[in-house]
């Protein structure tokens, strides 16, 4: 056999193995496996009153926040944000969740934000069911969070708090203080 012709099969031989490999990385990628729970969920932190934050979840995390029980999604990032998922909606419609955006720019948080956001929580919340609020990495969902649990169902600060947020608030920039200090009147 010729030179070329074993480095031709060669070739071919080694795109098959990486086509094959990449394919099966993409369905494990997929599908969650059994070792995979909701804490996998990058700064997953369940909180009172049937509410939880993170941060993205992956396309199969979508699944593990169903079988956890969740029944309702709002996502607080916008669309542009590194890590979104252009179909999350119909992800999670899929799985029979209800799904809402409220995207909230980073740069920019507001109080017509918060009003969106309390009033989707105010419907979700009474459809008897736990709602997991999520953006990037859980910052927005951490603040609107403990805002709605504050404001609205008068948890105290320390209920209401998640891990990270304990651990942004000494360095939070103004926008974020600012929401921060609002209180239900600033925000209905």
């Amino acid at each position: 056999m010729k030179a070329s012709t074993r480095s031709l099969l060669l070739t071919i031989l080694i795109y098959l193995c990486v086509n094959q490999s990449m394919a099966q990385t993409s369905s494990i990628e997929d599908t969650p496996n059994q070792s995979q729970s909701i804490a996998d969920v990058m700064n997953y932190f369940p909180m009172a009153n049937g509410v939880g934050t993170a941060g993205q979840p992956t396309p199969s995390q979508f699944a593990l926040i169903k079988a956890a029980e969740y029944s309702a999604v709002i996502n607080l990032a916008v669309a542009q944000s590194v890590n979104a998922l252009p179909n999350e909606a119909k992800i999670v419609t899929d799985l029979d969740m209800s799904y809402q955006h409220i995207p909230v720019p980073w740069d920019a948080p507001s109080a017509s934000h918060l009003k969106d956001f309390f009033e989707a929580m105010d419907i979700l919340t009474q459809q008897a069911g736990l709602v997991l609020v999520h953006c990037a990495a859980n910052y927005r969902a951490s603040v609107f969070t403990y805002k709605y649990l504050t404001l609205r169902q008068g948890l105290s600060e320390d209920d209401a708090t998640t891990p990270l947020l304990k651990e942004w608030l000494p360095q939070m920039d103004y926008n974020w203080k600012a929401i921060m200090a609002l209180s239900l009147d600033d925000i209905e």
